[in-house]
């Protein structure tokens, strides 16, 4: 009798130990980890390349000029390369895409940056910014008025940063690339229409390659209070396409009129 009352302490000792200890330990785990993968997997995505244009434009890189003297822009948009050299170029569906880029540093009233959108022979439309404009993230939207893109149809477009414009006469930093607008396809209709939220429309566009609205669906999301899922897509699309560091940038309310 008294072995088996000892035993059955022991069973229950043993018992509530277990239970303590593992109880313990769950609580030790940060809840960070226990989400992240389920945050991961809500934000997961992809951006899936088209095959590029025959001719996709003019040699260029993401940021170029400038002097040396914190005024060359980047541009967020893919480089592809070809036995030419590399290229920055992506495809859209919108009548009037966002073009996003990145400005060095912050700007004043003695710098100036210009955008230009061409097709082959004519200026389509161009503006010039000559204000205080924070260190980070801008955009530029074609206007209402300018006739929208054609399906089918290549575009170039420039970003130019002259700093100092008014004293120095320097090249000014420059960066160029091309932009193909697109018919949108049945595929893509449909998987828009049943995504819910903002990372599932910017994963819709970016399995079919459409990297400007890709891009643009996420960037708008990213303004105020973003959801962390938004944020999440937000690196993981940018680390795709070698743009990482542009990701901890500010996005600035700029530069639409």
């Amino acid at each position: 009798m008294i072995t088996l009352k000892f035993y059955t302490q022991s069973i229950i000792f043993f018992t509530l130990v277990t239970v303590s200890t593992s109880c313990a330990f769950s609580n030790a785990i940060p809840k960070k980890v226990l989400t992240q993968d389920s945050n991961l997997k809500l934000a997961s995505i992809k951006y899936e390349p088209p095959p590029p244009p025959p001719t996709s434009g003019e040699p260029t890189q993401r940021g170029a000029g400038g002097g040396g003297r914190g005024c060359e822009p980047i541009a967020l948009v893919p480089k592809i390369l070809d036995k030419e050299g590399s290229y920055l170029w992506g495809q859209t569906v919108a009548e009037r895409p966002q073009f996003w880029f990145v400005l060095p540093r912050k700007l004043t009233k003695k710098d100036a940056v210009t955008f230009v959108l061409e097709k082959p022979g004519k200026e389509i439309y161009k503006t010039t910014l000559k204000s205080e404009i924070p260190k980070g993230i801008i955009s530029f939207t074609i206007p209402k008025q300018i006739p929208p893109l054609q399906i089918g149809k290549t575009y170039s477009w420039s970003l130019s940063l002259s700093c100092d414009f008014e004293t120095l006469e320097d090249k000014p930093g420059e960066v160029q690339g091309t932009i193909q607008r697109v018919a949108i396809s049945t595929q893509l209709k449909n998987q828009l229409a049943g995504a819910k939220t903002p990372v599932e429309q910017a994963n819709a566009y970016a399995k079919n390659g459409i990297w400007f609205d890709t891009l643009t669906t996420i960037a708008v999301n990213m303004r105020g209070q973003k959801p962390k899922d938004v944020s999440i897509a937000w690196n993981q699309l940018l680390q795709q396409v070698n743009l990482e560091k542009a990701a901890p940038l500010p996005i600035n309310n700029c530069c639409n009129n």
